[in-house]
């Protein structure tokens, strides 16, 4: 691997030179203005896809924890890396302890303690399952599932605070489209909730499936205040592999971002569920379309007034919580994910495979750990 850090972003830093801009609606610029400076530099760049998925602040380490994409694709060697992406030096280090641990990261969310938990894809006939990382980045914990439960590939997931529950997404993209897991696998492809704790999330029992609209499930989140989760919906027929598997959309597509009410009675340690779920962002709209929304709604994330932030195609599409857009974060190749970070929160992460960029805010960011 080639790296090339970026050790600019200091409290004042000079724009960079790479195609990243900030675009807005005449009705929304002064809103879309109020959230971002309008600064953004390139963190860091590789020659490999190494930007592409989780990305959790790690505070104590003044670092994220990202995931590549699938490397050496489409052989027996194909595998993720996982790494630890400084700010502001843009100095990257491989965390092998976990690269051996979990197969085939993927997206991570903050304990609120100052560790991770992360997804693993799983390989060939091994499950799917969940991890917990500590703050060092070195201690890999497997909360589960245990035998008699096999996952697809779990994409994304979120802590519910109030529960203790985490919620994550389990669509068939390592078995449908991307042809490193092996059958059988769990057709349902639902959002389902697990304790994080792992004695309890050893409990089979403890593992509820609490939404299954979703064809192919992929990011997911929760507003600041717990009230509402967001779960992108993410397939196209064009990834389609053999005829014999059974394919969410056949020949269409799917490229929308759902929200549900979370329901819950505020004891800690029983599960949350969702109800009243409603399509709240559509990227096929026509509407969607004549502000440039490209590709799939893939990462999400939130601000602390609500506001929601989608990796796409075109960069990030930021939303009001109403689902209404306020502009976008263009950055050419589009972005996988994102996150909030830095030593105030305002320093949003964009993942862009091969490149990752940091722009300054205005705004703090919800769903991190400041501790």
């Amino acid at each position: 691997m080639r790296f090339i850090c970026c050790s600019a972003m200091p409290d004042v830093c000079e724009p960079t030179e790479q195609p990243v801009v900030f675009e807005a609606t005449e009705a929304t610029k002064c809103e879309f203005d109020e959230l971002h400076t309008s600064v953004a530099v390139l963190l860091a760049e590789c020659d490999e896809p190494l930007f592409h998925e989780a990305g959790v602040w790690i505070p104590s380490s003044s670092e994220w924890l990202v995931t590549s994409d699938r490397l050496q694709q489409n052989t027996l060697a194909t595998n993720v890396k996982i790494i630890a992406l400084h700010h502001p030096s843009g100095n990257v280090r491989r965390l092998r302890a976990l690269e051996e641990a979990i197969e085939m990261g993927n997206g991570g969310t903050t304990d609120f303690k100052g560790g991770a938990f992360l997804c693993s894809q799983g390989l060939g006939s091994v499950s799917g399952s969940l991890w917990h990382i500590d703050k060092t980045l070195s201690v890999a914990t497997r909360l589960g599932p245990e035998a008699g439960l096999t996952l697809n590939s779990p994409n994304d997931l979120v802590l519910h605070k109030s529960s203790g529950h985490l919620l994550f997404t389990d669509p068939a993209y390592g078995l449908e489209s991307q042809g490193f897991r092996a059958a059988p696998f769990d057709t349902a492809k639902a959002v389902w909730a697990v304790p994080s704790h792992p004695q309890k999330c050893s409990d089979l029992a403890e593992w509820r499936r609490v939404d299954r609209r979703a064809d192919e499930p992929n990011g997911v989140l929760l507003s600041p205040d717990e009230k509402t989760a967001y779960v992108s919906d993410v397939w196209s027929g064009k990834w389609a592999r053999g005829k014999q598997l059974r394919h969410a959309c056949p020949g269409g597509e799917r490229s929308c971002v759902f929200a549900y009410d979370v329901v819950h009675d505020g004891q800690h340690g029983s599960a949350p569920s969702l109800a009243n779920a409603r399509k709240l962002i559509d990227l096929c709209d026509k509407k969607e379309v004549d502000t440039g929304a490209e590709g799939y709604p893939d990462g999400l994330k939130c601000d602390v007034r609500g506001n929601l932030y989608a990796g796409c195609g075109d960069g990030v599409r930021v939303y009001s919580p109403d689902g209404s857009y306020l502009g976008r974060i263009k950055v050419k190749g589009g972005v996988s994910n994102l996150c909030f970070g830095g030593h105030d929160g305002k320093t949003l992460l964009l993942l862009n495979k091969k490149r990752a960029f940091a722009v300054r805010m205005k705004v703090k960011g919800a769903i991190i750990c400041d501790e």
